[in-house]
């Protein structure tokens, strides 16, 4: 088990947070790219309301053409838990034409 301090926390987007970004999605892509995300020890902060917001995990298929009506989970409060598995997590959020518009990640957990 790992102790509050050895867990590392993120907040998605950095000063940006998680918005619809000016850049497209390339903003939240150079964001990732900076990091190293490990297995069970990192935390990802989503920088919203819950209730007014959420964030979402969609395959890879539907990342790229930006279909979130199937979601693989929703997360309606503003923190992502640890990954347990490593891979690559695409997450977006549900409300029509944000994904669209860049607000998605792909993010890489590594073992």
């Amino acid at each position: 088990m790992l102790s509050a301090t050895e867990a590392r926390k993120y907040r998605v987007g950095g000063d940006l947070g998680w918005t619809i970004p000016p850049s497209g999605a390339a903003t939240y892509a150079s964001w990732a790219s900076k990091y190293t995300f490990k297995v069970d020890k990192d935390l990802l902060g989503f920088d919203f309301k819950a209730g007014k917001n959420d964030v979402i995990v969609v395959t890879k298929e539907n990342f790229d053409i930006c279909n979130t009506t199937k979601p693989l989970y929703q997360y309606k409060g503003p923190v992502f838990p640890r990954a347990a598995i490593s891979g690559t997590y695409y997450l977006t959020f549900s409300f029509a034409g944000h994904c669209a518009k860049g607000q998605k990640v792909a993010i890489y957990f590594a073992p």
